[in-house]
């Protein structure tokens, strides 16, 4: 009796097995198209904040470069705000280079996602990462010198604040990695998807 139950969930199995549909999954033009808009809409949202951030933040410090009467705190003001600028010029070119999705039609391709996706992944490591942080870093730290300087009855705050900058900066990195990593396995996906159809 156990025996003929093993034998029919063999036989279930095996038939699943044999009838299961081999033919690779295809994204459909519209598919492409939508997933694309989800993503332009996601980057736009991400560049919208990134601009409001970088705003802030030069009318920060270009406030505490009219009312600070000492030249350090005044330099890394200018050097923070040089960062930003820096920042916002990259956040800006990381936008999409072509015609937007919600512009092309029904000419949406797998090539023209996995191009987009590869700038993102790119965006968030390599290079241009790096150039980032190496410019935007140093300002901060010469506005906290300048700061603990021009006010040494605070220095234990601005110790605080520096040390947690460089924690912000140093947790930027595996989140940028981990962002990277994200985009490259979206692109395997479509490229296995482009391999199986």
């Amino acid at each position: 009796m156990a025996d003929e139950r093993q034998d029919e969930r063999t036989e279930d199995m095996l038939g699943l097995w044999q009838n299961q549909n081999t033919e690779g999954f295809r994204m459909t033009p519209d598919e492409l198209r939508k997933r694309m808009e989800q993503m332009e809409k996601k980057l736009r949202r991400r560049s919208f904040d990134g601009y409001l951030v970088c705003g802030f933040l030069v009318a920060f410090f270009m406030w505490w470069m009219v009312v600070s009467g000492d030249s350090m705190q005044r330099l890394g003001a200018a050097m923070t705000m040089a960062g930003v600028g820096y920042l916002a010029y990259e956040i800006r070119r990381n936008r999409w280079r072509e015609t937007p999705p919600a512009e092309m039609g029904d000419t949406a391709s797998a090539d023209f996602l996995r191009t987009e996706l590869a700038r993102q992944r790119d965006f968030h490591r390599g290079r241009t990462f790096w150039v980032r942080i190496l410019v935007f870093f140093p300002g901060p730290m010469v506005f906290f010198a300048g700061f603990a300087r021009a006010h040494p009855e605070v220095i234990e705050m601005i110790r605080f604040e520096a040390i947690t900058f460089v924690l912000l900066i140093l947790a930027a990195i595996p989140l940028n990695w981990w962002m990277s990593r994200r985009y490259q396995r979206q692109i395997d996906g479509l490229d296995r998807l482009q391999r199986e159809s």
